[in-house]
Order: structure tokens, then C-alpha cells, then sequence
């Protein structure tokens, strides 16, 4: 063999060494990432896939060895921790044991063999990664499945029942607003305020104004108030004729015809 010759497989052996390399790094990544989603596994179901994917990147491990010429180096037990999920061992993975057993006592390969089965190892990572994707979907799917627990609404069952209790008709005369304050009213002055008083039936109302009890009030005013309509009512607060002091005065406003629809429009003031 030429010099020439001997340098080429030397190339070709390194570069073979790092593809092997690089290919040991991913394993080994997606070994850990295995590892710890076995100890967060949901169920004792995808623990057990979980083992069954370790034991085959250890096997394909053991393989990238024996390509470079080493012994396969024993078969990693992913570490527990307390309150970790114990490991679950798969008769899949049991079976997968006794084949690599078994292949190794198969005797050894030639040179020309390591560069045909490194394709064949390629294979079986893309594989190992698809089924890794897979297990990690339906495991999130297994966890968003979890039933929505519909609360009941209680609150109407056992509500007492409310009596609603009619509204009470309108009276038939209505004052709007019902008081005034006419505040400070000097001696020989006089003050005004306006009531408008409503009916709120529907014939119409021939009214009358009491007098007051001080014959010092003067009321100006329609008699006659339409169906559904009101008047205005002017009363007038003559300060000469008032006592000093306090006034407080009511004045009842009622129908002709049934004295018994009536309002009253109350007023205050002060005479000094």
C-alpha cells in the first residue's frame, strides 16, 4: 500500500470518527431529555415508552463503540430521586436485551461493514426522534383531556320565590311639587310660587282650592283640568296680611264631584 493510499483511509477514518461523534452527541441529548420526561411521565404507560427509547439509544450507543472499535460501555439506569417515578422495564425492552446479547456474540466485522450500517443508524435515529415527537403530542393531549367540571347553578333552586305585588294606581290629583319654601318674605311685600296639579284619570276634573287658615294666601287657577292633562296653580303670599314668625301652611286641592280626589300642596316661609 502506497503512502497516497494510506493517507486517504486515514481522511476517511476521521471523518467517519466525527460523524460518529456528532451522532454520540445527539444520542445523548435526546437520552437526557428522555430521561427526564420519564420522571414527569403521566402515566406508567409512557414511562414505559420512555425506558423502551432509552434502551434503544443505549443499544445504538453501544453500536457507535463497536464501529470505532470499542467495547459498548454497560447500559445507563436513568438516576431516581425521591418522589421520582420508579423505572418501568418493558418485556419490549427486555426482548431488545437478549437481541443485543445476541449480536454480540455475532464475530466481527470487516472494514467494509462500519460504513454500510452508519446509513442504517441514521435511519434509526430520525426514527427514535419521530417517535420521540409523538409520545411528547399524545402526552399533552393526555393532559388537556382532562374533563371541565360544570358547576351546577344552585342559586335558582333554592332562591325563595319573591311576591311581586302590583303597583298602586296613580291618585286621581297629583301635585308636582308637592311643597314650597318661600323663604324670607318681608312685611307689606308679597311672594309667588306655581303648583301644577295633574289628573290622572280619564275624565276631566272641575277642581276647587281651599282657603288658607291665615287668609293670607291668593290663588290664581283653571278649574277645569282635562283627561290625562294638568293646570297651573299660582299661590300668592301677601306679607302684609301674614303674622311675623314662622308660616307652614297646607292647602287642599280636590274635585268638585268626589271630594275624596284630592292632593295637597304644602308651602313654609318666614314673615319678618
Amino acid at each position: 500500500m502506497s503512502d497516497e493510499d494510506f493517507g486517504t483511509i486515514n481522511l476517511r477514518r476521521g471523518e467517519r470518527a466525527r460523524e460518529i461523534e456528532v451522532l454520540r452527541q445527539h444520542y445523548r441529548q435526546h437520552r437526557e431529555a428522555l430521561a427526564r420526561m420519564q420522571a414527569d411521565a403521566p402515566t406508567e404507560h409512557l414511562a414505559g415508552e420512555y425506558q423502551r427509547l432509552i434502551t434503544e439509544i443505549d443499544r445504538a450507543l453501544g453500536k457507535l463503540n463497536e464501529l470505532e472499535g470499542g467495547a459498548a460501555p454497560p447500559p445507563v439506569t436513568p438516576r431516581t430521586e425521591p418522589g421520582m417515578r420508579p423505572l418501568v422495564t418493558s418485556p419490549i425492552a427486555e426482548d431488545i436485551e437478549d437481541e443485543d446479547r445476541s449480536m454480540r456474540r455475532e464475530p466481527p466485522m470487516t472494514d467494509g461493514e462500519p460504513r454500510s450500517r452508519v446509513p442504517l443508524i441514521l435511519a434509526a435515529a430520525v426514527i427514535a426522534l419521530a417517535a420521540i415527537g409523538w409520545l411528547i403530542w399524545r402526552a399533552s393531549n393526555d393532559r388537556d383531556a382532562t374533563p371541565a367540571i360544570v358547576a351546577e347553578d344552585t342559586a335558582a333552586s333554592t332562591a325563595p320565590d319573591t311576591v311581586v305585588e302590583p303597583a298602586a294606581p296613580a291618585p286621581g290629583l297629583a301635585a308636582t311639587p308637592p311643597a314650597h319654601d318661600y323663604g324670607v318674605i318681608r312685611k307689606g311685600t308679597r311672594a309667588i310660587r306655581k303648583f301644577d296639579i295633574a289628573n290622572n284619570t280619564d275624565e276631566p276634573i272641575t277642581i276647587d282650592v281651599a282657603r288658607s287658615a291665615c287668609r293670607c294666601l291668593y290663588y290664581e287657577y283653571d278649574v277645569l283640568i282635562p283627561p290625562r292633562a294638568k293646570q297651573t296653580v299660582s299661590v300668592t303670599v301677601d306679607g302684609a296680611k301674614a303674622k311675623s314668625g314662622e308660616l307652614q301652611e297646607s292647602i287642599k286641592v280636590s274635585a268638585r264631584s268626589d271630594p275624596a280626589v284630592a292632593t295637597t300642596v304644602r308651602l313654609s316661609a318666614t314673615i319678618q
